[in-house]
């Protein structure tokens, strides 16, 4: 087994972006919140694999789950990663996904050698985020474009799949460093829930168009069929993701270290900038895509790091300020 090459040419494959903010963090982070990316990233692509049919993939998905509840590599755990490859197969995946599909049985392997309590953080969120992604499978399972009926729904669902990272990435701070951060673990579990939720507002807003055409629609009581309705409710949601992301660069600025603070604020610093293409955004522009330029993402980690670094200008506290002034107009 290569950890090395999960945790660098398979992760890079399968997440650019997020290959990014794991390679920013201190050596003694990185390992578990590697691992517990790839195992997520491996159920969300049994979940996306739409080639297959859905009673495939849910009972894929629950055997996945199952493993996850489960504690060592057992029978259960090495007949599904020895059947997956195979069962992929065929399944539209590109080649990063069904790699990493292949290497499933040496990222359980991983886990197993992971200590202990890293382990068991990795299996709960992982349990969490899959059990999310059946619940996706079916209440979407429908005739034509199936939306949600409220609000609760749609934050539910993005704690499920995001929000819990937030607070497994709390954790593993608290297990690798007990002073990582000048917060209460209470208190960055909020904050880490509320990031990662919206994190995934973040790319539901981005995505909307996509998701239509598979039959989903995640904003409550919009009518998929009118475009103009859906446009004219994202204010309401571009706010909701402003503060939830403000809750991000709160949980960011807590923290201690130049590299972990870095990492950690990159995510929402690049979810602001989306947020203000989004907002600028016709529907024609998002049936086209709307993604900030490797430019501008350049740009936003050298911000990050001048606002983690002590000898440079600029502050994650300060950032804090200026998102929460702009929230209140």
């Amino acid at each position: 087994m290569n950890t090395a090459e999960l945790s660098t040419d398979i992760l890079k494959a399968v997440s650019r972006s997020f290959y990014l903010t794991l390679r920013l963090l201190p050596s003694e982070f990185r390992a578990p919140l590697s691992l517990g990316y790839l195992l997520a990233r491996l159920s969300d692509t049994i979940a996306d694999a739409g080639a297959l049919e859905l009673a495939h993939r849910k009972k894929l998905l629950s055997a996945f789950c199952s493993v996850m509840k489960g504690s060592g590599v057992n029978q259960e755990a090495a007949e599904l990663c020895s059947r997956l490859p195979g069962e992929m197969d065929g399944a539209g995946l590109v080649q990063g996904e069904m790699e990493l599909v292949r290497r499933a049985g040496d990222c359980i392997g991983w886990l197993e050698a992971m200590e202990g309590r890293r382990a068991a953080a990795i299996r709960r969120v992982v349990a969490i985020i899959t059990e999310g992604q059946s619940w996706d499978l079916e209440r979407f399972n429908g005739e034509g474009v199936v939306g949600l009926c409220d609000d609760e729904e749609l934050e539910t669902y993005a704690y499920q799949v995001a929000g819990s990272v937030g607070e497994f990435w709390t954790e593993i701070g608290a297990i690798c460093d007990p002073r990582f951060s000048r917060c209460s673990t209470e208190e960055l579990r909020a904050l880490g829930a509320n990031y990662g939720k919206g994190l995934q507002l973040v790319n539901i807003l981005r995505d909307i168009p996509e998701d239509l055409e598979r039959g989903r629609c995640y904003l409550p009581g919009v009518n998929p069929a009118d475009p103009s309705a859906i446009v004219e409710d994202l204010p309401r949601w571009h706010r909701r993701a402003r503060v939830l992301l403000a809750d991000g660069i709160k949980y960011t600025s807590s923290l201690r270290g130049t590299r972990l603070r870095t990492s950690t604020g990159l995510p929402a610093a690049l979810g602001f900038r989306t947020l203000d293409r989004l907002e600028e955004a016709s529907w024609e522009d998002l049936q086209k895509g709307v993604k900030i330029t490797r430019r501008t993402v350049k740009r936003t980690l050298y911000g990050a790091l001048a606002r983690s670094a002590w000898w440079l200008p600029g502050s994650w506290n300060g950032f804090y300020r200026r998102v929460e002034s702009q929230s209140s107009l």
